[in-house]
């Protein structure tokens, strides 16, 4: 274990699993730390690191910690020495926080529906599958110019969208079935050797996507 890095998160999808893909894509060993009981984080864990940032997800490294998915993603790309699925010029680098902006944006009007009562989540149903239809519309316009998402090479923000891509699928596969590149580059990196591999084994976490007793769809 001790030349694993450790990925901590809920046992959920959430933020953690395009960072457990990037992880799988790199070919890093690490160990999936999913905790099930609040108490075991909270009052516990979240107090042992002493760093004022401390959250989940987390990404331990022997005696270095880092918080923040995105810190997460620039940490292991270097560590793999592999800094080019941040980017390999200012351009592409530049399209990536465009990119990432755009995916956090789509994050906040997913959460808003999926988190609260029923009935709310019902009545915002309408209003946010119309945003998500313009998010995921832009997105297969970008995919229309190129292969990925920010140009001819695989960045770490196609492991983010995939997510989202994928429980959209799940949960309002309309949004994304109409959007022919869209469905291809979800296909393209679930094909991803080790990609299609972890997919196929007991490790990888089909549901929940969310927390299931905050969450409405989990």
């Amino acid at each position: 274990m001790e030349n694993k890095v450790i990925l901590g998160y809920w046992a959920i999808r959430g933020l953690a699993q395009p960072l457990r893909f990037f992880l799988e894509y790199i070919e890093l060993p690490y160990e999936d730390k999913r905790y099930t009981d609040p108490q075991e984080w909270f009052g516990k864990d979240d107090q042992s690191f002493n760093n004022p940032f401390t959250n989940l997800p987390y990404l331990k490294d022997g005696d270095h910690t880092v918080f923040e998915s995105d810190a997460i993603y620039y940490y292991l790309a270097h560590k793999a020495n592999k800094p080019e699925l941040l980017g390999k010029d200012a351009k592409q680098q530049t399209m990536v926080a465009t990119i990432r902006g755009v995916i956090a944006d789509l994050k906040a009007s997913f959460l808003t529906w999926t988190y609260g009562n029923k009935e709310t989540a019902e009545a915002k149903k309408e209003d946010m599958l119309k945003e998500a239809e313009e998010y995921f519309r832009a997105f297969n316009i970008t995919l229309e110019r190129s292969t990925w998402l920010t140009g001819d090479t695989v960045t770490y923000v196609d492991f983010v969208l995939w997510e989202y891509v994928d429980e959209f699928l799940v949960l309002a596969p309309e949004v994304i079935t109409s959007k022919p590149k869209l469905v291809e580059f979800h296909n393209r990196i679930s094909e991803f050797p080790q990609i299609k591999k972890y997919l196929e084994s007991p490790n990888y976490i089909k549901r929940p996507f969310n927390s299931p007793p905050y969450a409405v769809f989990f």
